[in-house]
């Protein structure tokens, strides 16, 4: 697959995504596809997933434990494998019911196949809603 094939995939799981499809953003990634979140101290979901059900647990771990008020992601740039997306994202934490503002960078690598093998979430933020 090709950059522009590539970048259309992500744009196409962030959609799916808005939609709450979560089977077709999994369905993306090849099925020992290694997923890493970086995410502020505290958050249950900073970790590394590897195939197809642990990222499928990942979402559940979001659902149980944020309320996504506000997602953008904002440019979708592709090069080669790599797709790389940036964005914001406005959520609140269920256990302390703090809000926050995150800065987000996303960073996909895909297979030969058009597949995800690799995705790393960089979430940067001033202040902390997990304590």
């Amino acid at each position: 697959m090709g950059q522009a094939e590539n970048k259309a995939a992500v744009a196409a799981a962030y959609a799916a995504f808005g939609q709450g499809d979560v089977a077709a953003v999994v369905g993306m990634n090849a099925p020992d596809a290694v997923w890493i979140v970086h995410a502020a101290a505290g958050a249950p979901f900073e970790d590394e997933y590897v195939g197809h059900d642990a990222i499928g647990k990942l979402f559940g771990l979001l659902v149980d434990s944020i309320e996504i008020a506000h997602f953008e992601i904002e440019p979708i740039a592709a090069e080669g494998d790599i797709v790389v997306a940036r964005g914001e994202q406005t959520y609140r934490v269920k256990s302390t019911g703090k809000s926050d503002t995150v800065q987000l960078i996303h960073i996909f690598t895909f297979g030969p196949d058009g597949k995800v093998t690799r995705f790393e979430e960089f979430e940067f933020s001033l202040d902390s809603a997990w304590s």
